[in-house]
């Protein structure tokens, strides 16, 4: 023992000695070496791994049991910055704003009404008419929407004052008796420049302008109406009539139904510096009198925002009002509720432990997939997985930056101008919306691929092995067939447009005919509007394309994933066990050696026995049992194929039952096998006999199971009855046939003699 001793102190000191040049940067190289293989630790490729499989079950369930942890705190922040009283809030608002209805003018009762129902309340009310938010179609339903809805709900409610003495710019106004107003209300138009039309010279004469569609190259940036007369002393509100950058407005880009329009324009904020209801009705007026809204306009934006204490919520309504080139007013809404000040409430402990969590952990991954880069290069581009990972990073990075840049605008001085007594509109709200909508939209993402990329650790699931080597499988036949399926969508599309876009809306563009294809194939679709756009085309291209889209395609679809599936189970069983990891063991090894460092296994064994036994658990048996009575009553052979079977389950549970059966059946196998012997060396079965009986057996439980052998006893039973009931069948049909001769000939020989 000493010598060996000595042997490896003379050889470690000789290759320390001839290493003694390289003792400068060793140290570096191994700590790198050591953070690079900590970080490629976590790389569950099983091509980058050992060949031992309890290593990479190990490997596997510790990079799942840390990114659940990850998995985890996502959700949990994602859940705690929504509120379960946003739709309420939403539904508030819609139903005071959307769905309340004003009176307007007579002047406006047919239009774009087919059928008009109020036709006697017309004669009978003269020139009052109800109509809501979704029915306006001209500018003056606009300034009537303004005065009324919007003036009854935001101005013409309760006001209180926190102190008699100060004025209407530091009154607290309360809406809906729940809600704060933020600012003032504020009215933003976009406009285009007046060009030359492009028309037969004979109409030249008459038509002097034409507007164009909204882009930026063509939208107005000049003054204009009241403000560039010379005498211009009547007008109150000269911001309104004068053009302002994004920058200056501090509104976001829209993208509407009929054009994408960003965030400058012409911007009018209502009762400014004096919240009153007076004051708000002389600014709608004035701009109305001025006509502030005229053909050049190409779209009008209505913001508010509010507050609601009660459920910390901001609220932030914003009314739109596109008007195309086509002409036409087309409104729409969106109401967003956020929780800007979300470290107010009881959570605030946890949120905030579980956004430190989520940093942390996206800095670790960072570092990992830095090391996997390095290490693999570009082959880590060819794992769709690795796309996934990088994905998730690249969000979450930008998740953090967007709650920062959030908690530093709330954080700054300008924080002091968000109030609810500011008398101007508030911007810099407006920008904390914007950064929690950002906030939020990559919270979404950023759960919803962390969840599915759960799915790349759960190779220990049969089921879920199965299913991503079925695709794997059929992945390239996919590919091809969904270039066909687009290109026949294409066309499907095209031909939709052009026979059914001028009735029917949903076909009016090339792009929501993609869409309503796609949702027929769902089954959502609207035959009848169809039908009614070409009454000839329209129930032909449908059939057409359900037959050949639902009846052919898809199930061309669902027969080359079936067909994988298949090949799977019966040919390529390979394939899932490569892919199958066994973390089995590894879960009872590693439970095992938890309670055996309390001493508590013994305990938690005998616990857990009792527990899970389906029986008494004073007359039941486990395997091992079952083992030590097999060495008397059983052959070699079946005491072998069961102790390899349940090596790793010694322990476990089996009914008295289910003991008593495998003694009968060890005993009925013991028995067989020795009267076999008994009439073999008898003389009573040939010896090659008996090689042949046993090799026809040897195949017959290769080839059939003895479920299937007894599904076949109970078919060839069956086919015998069916051959029974057949030949009585044929009988019969004998029997009546000969008396159905006699009967013939009979008949025949009697009218012979007639006419004898």
């Amino acid at each position: 023992m000493s010598s060996t001793t000595n042997i490896r102190s003379v050889d470690s000191f000789s290759s320390k000695s001839s290493l003694a040049p390289q003792t400068i940067h060793k140290p570096k190289q191994s700590k790198f070496h050591k953070i690079i293989q900590f970080f490629l630790s976590f790389n569950i490729d099983r091509k980058e791994t050992d060949d031992n499989s309890q290593q990479h079950a190990k490997l596997v369930l510790r990079a799942f049991l840390i990114y659940m942890i990850f998995v985890g705190n996502i959700l949990i922040v994602a859940f705690l910055s929504q509120s379960k009283y946003d739709f309420f809030i939403t539904n508030t608002f819609e139903y005071h704003l959307i769905d309340a209805r004003f009176p307007v003018k007579s002047a406006w009762l047919e239009r774009n009404i087919r059928y008009n129902p109020y036709k006697n309340a017309q004669n009978k009310y003269g020139d009052a008419f109800m109509i809501d938010f979704n029915q306006i179609a001209t500018f003056d339903d606009i300034w009537q929407f303004m005065n009324e809805t919007i003036g009854n709900v935001f101005y013409r409610s309760h006001v209180w004052q926190s102190n008699p003495a100060v004025t209407s710019q530091r009154s607290i106004r309360w809406i809906l008796d729940h809600f704060l107003m933020i600012g003032v209300i504020r009215m933003r138009q976009v406009r285009v420049k007046a060009e030359k039309c492009n028309i037969p010279k004979s109409y030249s004469d008459e038509i002097a302008d034409c507007y164009p569609a909204y882009s930026l190259n063509k939208k107005d940036t000049d003054p204009f109406g009241p403000i560039t007369f010379s005498d211009s002393t009547e007008i109150n509100m000269k911001q309104a009539w004068n053009y302002m950058s994004a920058d200056t407005t501090g509104m976001g880009s829209y993208s509407g139904q009929y054009g994408t329009y960003d965030g400058s324009g012409y911007v009018a904020d209502l009762a400014q510096y004096e919240r009153t209801n007076k004051r708000f009705t002389n600014d709608l007026n004035e701009l109305e009198k001025f006509h502030w809204l005229d053909k050049a306009t190409r779209a009008l934006f209505i913001d508010i925002i509010t507050y609601n204490p009660s459920v910390n919520l901001f609220s932030y309504i914003k009314l739109i009002f596109e008007m195309p080139l086509t002409g036409g007013i087309f409104p729409s809404y969106k109401i967003e509720n956020k929780q800007l000040l979300r470290y107010i409430t009881s959570t605030k402990y946890i949120l905030i432990g579980c956004e430190i969590i989520i940093v942390t952990f996206t800095i670790a991954f960072f570092f990992i997939e830095i090391v996997k880069i390095i290490e693999l290069r570009l082959t880590i581009f060819l794992n769709i997985w690795n796309w996934i990972d990088i994905i998730l990073l690249i969000i979450s990075i930008l998740m953090i930056i967007a709650n920062i840049l959030r908690l530093l605008t709330i954080n700054t001085a300008l924080y002091g101008k968000m109030s609810i007594y500011i008398s101007t509109f508030d911007e810099l709200t407006i920008k904390l919306l914007r950064l929690q909508s950002l906030f939020d939209t990559l919270s979404i993402l950023l759960t919803s691929i962390s969840v599915i990329r759960i799915l790349k650790y759960c190779d220990f699931a049969v089921t879920i092995v199965r299913i991503k080597a079925t695709i794997q499988r059929c992945f390239g036949d996919l590919i091809g067939f969904l270039i066909m399926f687009v290109a026949i969508m294409i066309a499907y599309a095209q031909f939709g447009n052009l026979a059914l876009g001028q009735q029917a809306p949903a076909f009016s563009t090339v792009g929501k005919a993609f869409v309503a294809l796609f949702r027929a194939v769902l089954g959502d679709f609207d035959y009848e509007a169809i039908s009614d756009a070409s009454p000839i085309a329209g129930p032909l291209f449908f059939f057409l394309y359900i037959f050949s889209m639902v009846f052919i395609l898809f199930n061309m679809v669902l027969a080359i994933i079936v067909d994988s599936y298949e090949e799977l189970g019966n040919e390529h069983r390979d394939v899932i066990n490569r892919m199958l990891i066994n973390v089995t063991p590894v879960v009872k090894h590693s439970i095992r050696k938890f309670f055996e460092r309390f001493g508590l296994w013994k305990k938690v064994k005998v616990i857990v026995q009792f527990i899970i036994s389906a029986e008494d658990p004073f007359n039941s048996k486990t395997v091992a049992d079952l083992l030590q009575e097999f060495k008397y009553s059983a052959t070699s052979s079946l005491y072998d194929e069961l102790r390899h079977a349940f090596a790793h389950d010694m322990t476990k549970l089996i009914s008295k039952k289910d003991f008593q059966a495998f003694l009968k059946y060890s005993r009925d196998d013991k028995d067989r096998q020795r009267d076999t012997l008994q009439s073999l060396f008898s003389g009573n079965t040939p010896l090659i006999d008996f090689n042949e009986q046993q090799e026809w057996s040897k195949r017959a439980r290769n080839l059939c199971t003895i479920q299937q052998w007894a599904q076949l006893r109970y078919r060839i039973a069956r086919l015998e009855e069916l051959f029974d009931l057949i030949e009585g069948k044929i009988d019969y049909i004998i029997r009546t046939s000969d008396s159905l001769l006699q009967t013939v000939a009979s008949s025949f020989e009697r009218s012979d003699n007639e006419n004898v």
